[in-house]
């Protein structure tokens, strides 16, 4: 199948615009961050939500309970079924999202917990890990099929990667870096790649604390992410330039 230059390029300013509505949510949820106890700060955060992911997770079936979050600070949808628990002030700067059946359904759903970067990556991960479901969330509806040549189709979600890969070229990357780990290989089971990317929101976490407790707090940190995201022990690690 051959994708045409045009056709691309028409998805990836689809792409872009999708990523670009949730910048907003993610500008407004670093300011809540920052100034968690202040009520225009919660406020502005919790309205980005209730815009932008309250109607993705309404179309997955699951309602938004919002005084979870004034009461606990979580972001929490449920039904009947399940529960999705979102943390905002998550580790690492990430989301952390636990999903967990209701009385009834344990032998249906399965629990789980995972940190992810963005929110749009969590709505994304309840579409496709949870409900088994296809597709990109968030985006507009001309990228559910692009039409190619001979009439053959594509569906957005087969489109996904090549479409992130030429994001990350057209704005000169995302800001990642990648580290050289020396993992603990003292026990069962293949370690993790010797060297793994670290998200640019853990680069900048690392940074911030360099800059406020010491490089040694801020490698101990990023030691702690990495052993937390991998399930190995670190024994040491260095940047990659």
């Amino acid at each position: 199948m051959k994708i045409t230059k045009s056709q691309l390029i028409q998805l990836i300013k689809e792409e872009t615009q999708g990523e670009m509505e949730f910048a907003e949510l993610e500008a407004a949820r670093q300011n809540y961050k920052e100034n968690f106890r202040d009520d225009e700060a919660t406020y502005q955060f919790l309205s980005m939500v209730e815009k932008l992911v309250e109607p993705l997770m309404v179309d997955m079936g699951l309602y938004f309970e919002a005084e979870a979050f004034m009461n606990r600070g979580e972001l929490v949808f449920t039904n009947n079924r399940l529960e999705v628990t979102i943390d905002p002030l998550g580790m690492m700067g990430r989301y952390d999202v636990m999903v967990t059946p209701q009385y009834g359904a344990e032998d249906d759903i399965k629990p789980m917990e995972i940190s992810l970067d963005t929110m749009k990556g969590v709505a994304q991960f309840v579409n496709d890990e949870v409900f088994r479901s296809t597709g990109m969330v968030g985006e507009p509806e001309a990228q559910t099929e692009l039409p190619l040549e001979h009439k053959v189709r594509i569906t957005k979600s087969q489109l996904q990667k090549v479409i992130k890969e030429a994001i990350r070229e057209e704005m000169g990357g995302d800001g990642s870096r990648n580290v050289r780990v020396e993992w603990d290989t003292d026990g069962p089971g293949e370690p993790p790649a010797e060297v793994i990317s670290v998200h640019a929101d853990s680069v900048r976490d690392w940074n911030q604390i360099k800059e406020e407790e010491g490089i040694l707090r801020a490698d101990q940190a990023l030691e702690d992410m990495l052993s937390n995201e991998t399930g190995w022990l670190v024994m040491d690690w260095d940047w990659v330039e």
